[in-house]
């Protein structure tokens, strides 16, 4: 290739790339709008079933790709683990109800959106009383594939310790 040949393909190369970024920018309010509207469904979808006890049927809009990362207690999990965790966790739910206080959402991209939730928790264990506590949930949801997929998610108790003691039986609660 002669380097005028190169020139020309280097200059449409980026007129091609300064496009893509233009459009972006050049959203309207109104398109972000609908794309985090998309984006909402699948994080209520999540919810519904968390709700219907179906925990497992939520996880289906979690990515398992290998850069997907969600937070719980402190440790970093991939999806199997998250199923994993569900599976055990899941017969000892007798209610579950999660009710989102505010959807705070950013609009990153035409394929990414990021969630910030506070929901109030009402949950009821086997064999321990009911709790009734706030916790904080986030998390990206991408485009992949053409599907919504939850990449990344962290939920963060407001009161751990109190969480803590009040789903986990004492030995008094045992006799």
């Amino acid at each position: 290739m002669n380097k005028i040949s190169i020139f020309t393909f280097l200059i449409g190369i980026l007129f091609f790339t300064q496009s893509c970024i233009n459009r972006k920018s050049n959203l309207t309010n109104l398109e972000k709008e609908q794309i985090i509207n998309s984006a909402k469904i699948t994080v209520q979808k999540v919810f519904e079933s968390s709700n219907n006890l179906q925990f497992i049927d939520g996880l289906n809009y979690y990515s398992g790709d290998y850069d997907a990362y969600y937070t719980s207690n402190g440790t970093i999990l991939t999806l199997d683990d998250l199923k994993k965790s569900y599976s055990q966790i899941g017969p000892s739910v007798e209610i579950l109800e999660n009710s989102i206080d505010s959807w705070n959402s950013t609009f990153i991209s035409e394929n990414t959106v990021a969630f910030t939730l506070p929901v109030h928790l009402r949950i009821k264990l086997v064999g321990i009383p009911e709790y009734n506590g706030q916790l904080i949930w986030s998390g990206i949801v991408q485009k992949r594939n053409n599907n919504w997929m939850i990449i990344q998610s962290h939920e963060s108790w407001l009161n751990c310790v109190e969480v803590a003691s009040a789903l986990t039986l004492s030995e008094n609660d045992e006799n």
